[in-house]
């Protein structure tokens, strides 16, 4: 029982372990979330706004891969590179999108990158610069590219992941490996039982006394285990031969009492042992206790 425990607890610190890396992997994945498109045509609109252009439109959002993706517009425009930033960062921040991102702006003639930023989860390592200054009127697309924080994690803690989970597995074999070798024992301790003078091995058919062997049918060998799990109780015949006929189908009444003679033949010679047969009720295995 404490084994069983103690394998509960590894499963449940397995499973306490390896969700945030999960759940991580579910939630900052959900790249191609639809609504993100959405929320990238709107950083487009308000990147518009800014250079008080309320005329052109925003193009369909290409996808580059699965972490990057392009907003084009349908004219040429102006921007600062303050507000852009600004409105990156204000609308990413309210999205499913990793926090770590790269964002370029480029030609449409030659596209050649003429400005971009980094954004981190760690404030301290953004990589911004070029504010303050007005880019001129020209044809702009702004791409971004995010990171992917999944791989990162599992890159960074891969080797712990692996090595918990080895050490449970290790743990997991160890007690499977017990608790199977406590289950022979206990079939040997239950297939090997002692009656007063006799060793009587079930699943061998074979009784031994001193160093004769007897060997037993397998309804004679069924039917000693069955009085023997009970020794001095009374086992009423239909328990018995239910037991031992089922499989049968046909239940012939005197076979049970057959099968009692012959036990009694190869018991007697330990006088301390009695099949007694209790009239119209069942039997019993007496076992005399030697004073």
């Amino acid at each position: 029982m404490k084994q069983n425990h103690i394998y509960t607890l590894f499963l449940i610190v397995l499973a306490i372990f390896t969700t945030p890396f999960c759940y991580s992997y579910l939630t900052e994945s959900k790249i191609d979330d639809p609504k993100n498109e959405i929320l990238l045509r709107k950083i487009g609109h308000e990147v518009l706004i800014s250079s008080n252009d309320i005329t052109t439109k925003v193009v369909p959002i290409k996808i580059i891969s699965k972490n990057e993706f392009q907003i084009s517009f349908e004219n040429k425009f102006a921007f600062t590179p303050d507000s852009l930033i600004n409105i990156v960062k204000n609308n990413i921040s309210k999205s499913t999108f990793p926090k770590e991102y790269s964002v370029s702006v480029h030609k449409c003639s030659n596209e050649a990158i003429v400005y971009g930023f980094h954004i981190d989860t760690d404030s301290s390592k953004n990589i911004i610069s070029c504010i303050g200054r007005k880019m001129p009127l020209d044809c702009y697309v702004i791409t971004l590219k995010f990171a992917s924080k999944t791989n990162i994690l599992f890159t960074k803690y891969s080797f712990f992941i692996i090595l918990f989970l080895a050490v449970s597995l290790f743990f997991w074999i160890r007690f499977r490996s017990a608790k199977s070798k406590k289950e022979s024992i206990i079939a040997d301790d239950e297939t090997n039982i002692t009656i007063g003078k006799y060793n009587f091995h079930f699943q061998k058919n074979q009784l031994e006394f001193e160093n004769e062997q007897i060997l037993l049918t397998p309804k004679e060998s069924k039917l000693l285990h069955i009085l023997s799990s009970s020794p001095n109780e009374i086992i009423d015949r239909n328990t018995l031969q239910k037991e031992i006929w089922e499989n049968e189908g046909v239940i012939v009444t005197r076979s049970l009492d057959m099968f009692i003679s012959k036990l009694r033949k190869k018991l007697d010679k330990d006088s301390s042992i009695t099949i007694v047969n209790i009239h119209s009720v069942g039997y019993k295995l007496e076992i005399k206790i030697n004073r």
